[in-house]
């Protein structure tokens, strides 16, 4: 090796040496206490080393020895100083309070290479995310689900039938079966397209679902740059779906605008809101044109179906998961259901809203499994006027650009919130307990004005589900059963590394 390569290694080594050194000295020159860094991997070796999923990550910070008191703990995401807030005080003062300066999440997408991620209402940006969200609740409210309720009774008994169809006495691979029962209702509900994913084995929606959460190694690596280093996005060209994917929802989502478009059909669901959009900006041509593009209209439907495919389906399985261990809250559960709806073929919506065990069951199993995990946020300083401190904590000014993480796995497990936060007890969330609970430390679907949008829907496809599986079927542990769940390291959202497999009985 020539000398003059040898002076320009030990040249860069030096610099990068410097350079590092003043990054991770952030926290310490504005007097805040910090998780020391390791050198180029920061504080996150263990994600970045596919030991643990990000939300794992997150939980570990906010619980890291020595900062038990802590409101806050300076971390290193990689090279970036972030903060992971642990103070519920502060954490409303960030996510509602004071969100004028935190209305942007960290999470980002290549908006040049990928429309499908960057326009969506989960991943939007100010101000766009707000004129989004205003324009796409109406599909959310408590009258627009009333409305689609038959439609998702009609798949809640092809789940029924479906269960039939396996068998009393089967082994069942419990997440499978309630994907599939999602994948129908979001594609029936959502855009008016026949899934057939409980009936076909080899749905292509059902296919698509899956493969947006089946990380191989590439797509490991734009996960991690979306979660961690956003500002990377656009030069490693990171997209949220796959080419396939992102094919396979662009053509189903572009036949449905076209065939309502054509036939003058109503169906009051997403697709007609996303319709109107398309006729606004057509009429408003000095407003923006993005509703015009299709990839901006598919965009929006493709978080919908992405979204409450996993979160639903996940809360199925882990609340069945835990009443096939505690038969005794299993059976109280079914003899509710029994109580409500005896032999009626119908469950009606208002009688299902009125449940009271059911609420508590899923809501506990929303307690000790919060889908996501953690929730974060981008601090925006505005360039004049007053700019956020952190106090009466501590007196420093946040720069602009720095994320913000709260954990919510961490919070929705903390001794101090939730007595014996490992067992599952859904009478902690019986209306008689109501003032023992600190309703600030419970946090499933986020807080504040960019929470989940599709709560109430959630909540829906979660409670139909488990009221169509158990009105005929007990689920029982098995030796296939795993005895505590272990985390999949390279999974964006809380999921079981191994299957959940439990014997189905029928009544």
């Amino acid at each position: 090796m020539s000398n003059e390569l040898l002076l320009l290694l030990a040249t860069l080594s030096i610099v990068f040496y410097i350079w590092q050194r003043r990054v991770f000295a952030f926290w310490k020159r504005h007097g805040v206490n910090y998780i020391r860094p390791v050198p180029l991997l920061g504080c996150t070796r263990e994600f970045l080393t596919a030991r643990v999923p990000f939300f794992e990550q997150i939980r570990k910070f906010h619980e890291a020895p020595g900062f038990e008191n802590a409101p806050f703990v300076g971390v290193f995401m990689a090279y970036r100083p972030a903060l992971v807030i642990r103070d519920l005080d502060l954490v409303k003062t960030v996510m509602i309070k004071k969100f004028q300066y935190f209305n942007n999440r960290v999470l980002q997408t290549d908006p040049h290479n990928d429309a499908l991620g960057f326009n969506n209402l989960f991943f939007a940006r100010s101000p766009e995310w707000r004129e989004l969200r205003t324009k796409i609740s109406p599909a959310f409210t408590t009258g627009k689900i009333k409305q689609m309720y038959p439609l998702m009774v009609k798949i809640g008994k092809n789940l029924e039938d479906s269960a039939e169809r396996l068998g009393s006495g089967s082994n069942v691979q419990v997440k499978d079966l309630c994907a599939r029962f999602t994948t129908d209702l979001i594609a029936t509900i959502a855009f008016g397209l026949e899934a057939n994913a409980l009936q076909n084995a080899k749905s292509e929606f059902f296919y698509h679902n899956k493969a947006i959460f089946a990380v191989t190694l590439g797509r490991a690596i734009d996960f991690a740059i979306i979660f961690m280093l956003p500002a990377l996005a656009t030069l490693a060209r990171v997209k949220l779906f796959s080419k396939e994917t992102t094919k396979f929802i662009r053509t189903s989502i572009n036949y449905v605008l076209t065939e309502r478009e054509r036939t003058g059909q109503k169906r009051n669901d997403l697709v007609d809101i996303l319709l109107a959009f398309k006729r606004e900006a057509a009429a408003n041509p000095e407003k923006s044109q993005k509703a015009l593009d299709l990839d901006y209209l598919v965009a929006q439907a493709a978080i919908f179906q992405t979204a409450g495919y996993e979160t639903s389906s996940s809360t199925m399985t882990l609340a069945l998961y835990e009443l096939a261990r505690r038969e005794d809250l299993q059976e109280r559960l079914r003899q509710e259901i029994s109580d409500f709806f005896g032999d009626e073929d119908h469950v009606s919506y208002e009688r299902i809203q009125e449940m009271p065990y059911l609420s508590q069951v899923v809501n506990e199993t929303l307690r000790k499994y919060p889908i996501v995990g953690y929730v974060e946020r981008e601090c925006s300083q505005p360039a004049e006027g007053e700019r956020f401190t952190l106090e009466p904590f501590h007196n420093m000014e946040l720069p602009h650009g720095t994320s913000i993480y709260m954990s919510t796995l961490a919070i929705h497990r903390d001794p101090k919130y939730w007595p014996e936060p490992k067992e599952f007890d859904p009478e902690r969330f019986n209306p008689a307990n109501r003032d023992k609970l600190n309703m600030d430390a419970y946090m499933p679907f986020g807080v504040g004005p960019r929470n989940c949008i599709g709560m109430r829907l959630g909540l829906l496809q979660s409670k139909l589900g488990l009221v169509h599986l158990l009105r005929n079927h007990r689920v029982h542990t098995c030796d296939q059963t795993v005895k505590e769940i272990e985390w999949a390291a390279t999974s964006p959202v809380l999921a079981s590394k191994n299957e959940i497999v439990l014997r189905l009985e029928k009544v």
